[in-house]
């Protein structure tokens, strides 16, 4: 019963730090659209991908600081975290480059 319980609070953690790099990469895909369309020429898709890992590198610092930094492995971090930020992050770049999001 006690392994029961352990596995659900590691689920919940899971979770929890989906949701929250979800809501980062909805924050990230719409700023990255500045950034896309600053005039960089053949530079700026490489510089939006990296702006883009950055900002999983800020919103996966803030997880660990709300959930603490021994709470996930970088496995579950990478499955929970980085797939939901980056699915997240292109929609909504894709969104607001075709007008569909008005982003002022």
């Amino acid at each position: 019963m006690n392994e029961k319980m352990i596995i659900g609070a590691i689920m919940d953690l899971e979770g929890k730090s989906a949701i929250v790099h979800a809501i980062g990469g909805i924050l990230f895909g719409l700023s990255v659209n500045y950034v896309y369309n600053a005039g960089l020429g053949m530079l700026s898709g490489i510089v939006s991908l990296i702006f883009l890992f950055i900002g999983l590198l800020i919103i996966g610092h803030l997880t660990a600081v709300l959930f603490g930094r021994e709470s996930l492995s970088q496995k579950q971090w990478l499955g929970s975290g980085g797939v939901p930020y980056f699915f997240t992050a292109i929609v909504f770049w894709i969104l607001a480059y075709n007008g569909i999001i008005a982003v002022m």
